[in-house]
């Protein structure tokens, strides 16, 4: 008499528990570095954001220099950085301790010469 079975063997299990061992092992390598961005991008828009509201404080209130923006900071804003970086405003421009300023971005890179083609 033949004794079919109705379930897996336990090399079917042990194979099955492998490939998605090792689809899940891809996928968070792949998602890790997301959080950061998410949370740079973020920090970059809510520093211009701040930028524009104190331009337009100081504007409006008629006061010149930086010894109001911590006050400013605290009455308007509860948190600038998800990272938790500290939020300074230097030379017109509202900065993080974490994170580069948009501009620094194209700083790192080297200019191509003259005579070539510039690349994109």
């Amino acid at each position: 008499m033949d004794k079919k079975s109705g379930g897996f063997t336990l090399v079917e299990l042990i194979v099955a528990i492998a490939i998605l061992g090792i689809i899940t092992a891809v996928a968070v390598l792949r998602l890790t570095g997301f959080k950061s961005k998410a949370e740079e991008s973020v920090c970059a828009a809510n520093r211009k954001t701040v930028e524009r509201m104190y331009f337009a404080f100081l504007v409006e209130n008629d006061i010149d220099g930086e010894s109001v923006f911590d006050q400013f900071l605290i009455e308007n804003f509860k948190e600038v950085c998800p990272a938790g970086g500290t939020i300074t405003y230097e030379e017109g421009n509202v900065k993080c301790s974490l994170h580069k300023d948009l501009g620094d971005e194209n700083e790192d890179e080297d200019e191509p010469p003259e005579d070539e083609v510039p690349w994109l």
